[in-house]
């Protein structure tokens, strides 16, 4: 349809000659580009962003922000790699750690549109072993319990190695020797709660990572191809891995750093100062022996101060674990941001739908209100600064990152970090949210400025250059000139974005 408009269109021109020959320009980017009202406040934004990184040791970042159906912000901070000046950009990824698990819940409820099976259903009925918690044997665990963290399944972390790499376990027989009596990593008292099923609140990433063997189990396909072929595909995720085996070039995943305190013969060099999440002037041992714990607190580290020593930052190998799908995959930021624009669009992103609207609804309810008012399918509530967002965070050895959406005006945005330093991501993400709201985004062809490009944009084009009319918007090549140039951009974003 879009090709035949365009055609008829390019033919009209040509032959009543309202255009002059001219330089052929560059194929545009496939990706939406996006310009800001509000350009002061943007730099003030991206000053405190980098200011508050410096301060709080944040090597990496990376956000994107998506208002209805459309990446309308995306920005890169610091290096993915220290050793190495590898900077972050747009193809950097990096490990989500729990914000995976929205992956995986939506392949498990892709599955339940299917009618393999139903909330209620006793998970055993799908599994080759039975999972049953050793006090409460007669009490069924069902999906709607693992979904919401109230299943009585419980993550002992003796048996929750990291490894270099990916883990040399598969998920299935992991799970089974975890979770069954004779198996190698089971602990009754350990590996499940004191609770019965369905009553008491407590977070899995075990829970988590059944969800995705309950996907093997019941589409008969690995866990990581299921999702590939179900989400990241669809989605055009071109840059979302749940395996470090599956990426070609590593350089492109953002290396994990840790916070350590230092030596030397001050704060600053010994690291004190640092901004730890339940104290805000956290101070290394030695710091204290020299006594001058917190004195240069607001001059060496604190928010007008030049923040720590980059030698403080210990860099790790990437990662694994056998429990992968509740928190391994790597992905960019802009490639997130298609999936969460289908939790904001009722299934569909880009016209690819991936799941009902209904399910949709299904995720965001709370089931157990009573048992924890917040938490919905894997998807939980929160709120924080004055809003209510949905979404999911993680925190993992050297990763903090965050995907909420605000429910009261659909704007999402996602930070990706290689450190785990969880209050400073929150104060960028206020301050993100806070511009967000505040900004008339332009997408770079929307000519009408209602965050869709489509035919009607089109058609706007043509009648400027039919009125022999200038405007800014539809003056994509910015070439001071409306003609079919720009209409061919248009044409270009609506079948290659």
């Amino acid at each position: 349809m879009y090709i035949i408009v365009f055609l008829n269109v390019v033919v009209s021109f040509i032959f009543s000659n309202h255009f002059i020959n001219r330089e052929d320009n560059n194929t545009p980017n496939s990706r939406l580009s996006s310009e800001v009202s509000a350009h002061r406040d943007e730099n003030e934004l991206i000053t405190f962003i980098e200011s508050t990184m410096q301060t709080h040791l944040i090597p990496g970042l990376s956000i994107s922000v998506v208002k209805e159906d459309n990446l309308v912000w995306d920005k890169y901070f610091g290096y993915s790699n220290l050793n190495e000046d590898i900077i972050v950009d747009e193809n950097t990824m990096f490990i989500l750690s729990s914000v995976s698990k929205t992956i995986t819940v939506t392949a498990l409820m892709q599955l339940f549109e299917q009618n393999f099976f139903m909330l209620d259903d006793n998970i055993n009925d799908y599994l080759p072993f039975n999972v049953i918690h050793p006090d409460f044997q007669s009490n069924p665990i069902t999906f709607k319990m693992l979904l919401s963290h109230t299943s009585g399944i419980k993550d002992n972390w003796s048996f929750m190695p990291y490894y270099d790499g990916d883990s040399i376990l598969e998920l299935g027989y992991y799970l089974q020797e975890y979770l069954t009596p004779q198996g190698e990593f089971y602990a009754s008292n350990l590996n499940f709660t004191d609770s019965a099923p369905g009553t008491s609140y407590y977070y899995s990433n075990i829970g988590a990572a059944l969800i995705g063997y309950l996907v093997e189990e019941i589409s008969n396909q690995p866990f990581n191809e299921f999702c590939n072929e179900n989400i990241f595909e669809p989605l055009e995720m071109d840059n979302a891995f749940w395996f470090l085996s599956e990426i070609n070039n590593l350089d492109l995943v953002a290396l994990p750093y840790q916070i350590t305190g230092g030596s030397g013969d001050s704060c600053y060099t010994i690291g004190c100062g640092i901004y730890d999440e339940s104290n805000p002037c956290f101070c290394d041992f030695a710091c204290i022996d020299y006594d001058d714990c917190c004195a240069d607190y607001q001059e060496v580290c604190g928010e007008n101060g030049v923040g720590s020593s980059v030698e403080n930052l210990i860099e790790y190998e990437h990662y694994g674990y056998s429990d992968y799908p509740s928190g391994q995959l790597r992905v960019t930021s802009n490639n997130l941001a298609k999936f969460m624009s289908t939790y904001i669009n009722n299934g569909i992103y880009n016209n690819v739908r991936i799941l009902d609207s209904e399910t949709i609804e299904l995720i965001k309810t709370i089931h157990y209100p009573l048992i924890n008012s917040t938490q919905g399918l894997v998807w939980y509530y929160k709120n924080q600064n004055g809003r209510t967002l949905l979404g999911h965070n993680g925190g993992d050895s050297g990763s903090c990152t965050e995907m909420f959406i605000s429910t009261s005006n659909n704007l999402g945005v996602i930070l990706l970090s290689n450190s785990n330093n969880y209050n400073a991501l929150i104060e960028i993400e206020n301050a993100v949210l806070n511009f967000a709201e505040q900004s008339n985004f332009s997408i770079t062809g929307d000519i009408n400025l209602d965050y869709i490009i489509n035919i009607q944009d089109i058609i706007l084009v043509v009648n400027l250059i039919l009125n022999n009319q200038f405007s800014n918007p539809a003056d994509l090549n910015s070439d001071n000139v409306i003609n079919v140039l720009d209409i061919i951009q248009i044409v270009n974003i609506i079948l290659f974005r």
